[in-house]
């Protein structure tokens, strides 16, 4: 058998970390504050220029996507082991209440006098 464990609020904290990871690099002033492609002073250059800037961000935002696809997976996982744990808490739970012994029950009883007293039942 492997030996496997998950920790959910690992997961969480790790899906959480890949949204920061992606936020950051999309801000990253390279992104933001590129060169200019009209600027390169040869019609040739400034078109290869744009295509490698269009390409590069496309790339950066698929992968950015993509991180954030993860950051969301593990998320998601942590809530379905949390929920995997309730789950089987409460099924052991409902064994242990089962396999007790029947605590001492009340029974109540009319007296002659009309008047009611309850007496527990000893098992």
């Amino acid at each position: 058998m492997i030996d496997f464990e998950a920790v959910p609020d690992e997961l969480s904290r790790a899906g959480d970390r890949f949204h920061d990871v992606a936020e950051s690099f999309t801000r990253q002033p390279a992104l933001r504050f590129k060169a200019m492609a009209s600027e390169a002073g040869d019609p040739a250059l400034e078109k290869a220029l744009a295509s490698f800037q269009d390409a590069s961000a496309h790339s950066v935002a698929v992968l950015a996507e993509d991180v954030r696809r993860l950051g969301d997976r593990l998320g998601e996982a942590a809530r379905e082991y949390r929920n995997g744990e309730e789950v089987a808490i409460e099924k052991v739970q409902a064994i242990e209440i089962a396999e007790s012994p029947a605590p001492p029950v009340p029974v109540v009883s009319v007296g002659d006098t009309g008047t009611r007293s309850i007496r527990a039942v000893l098992g």
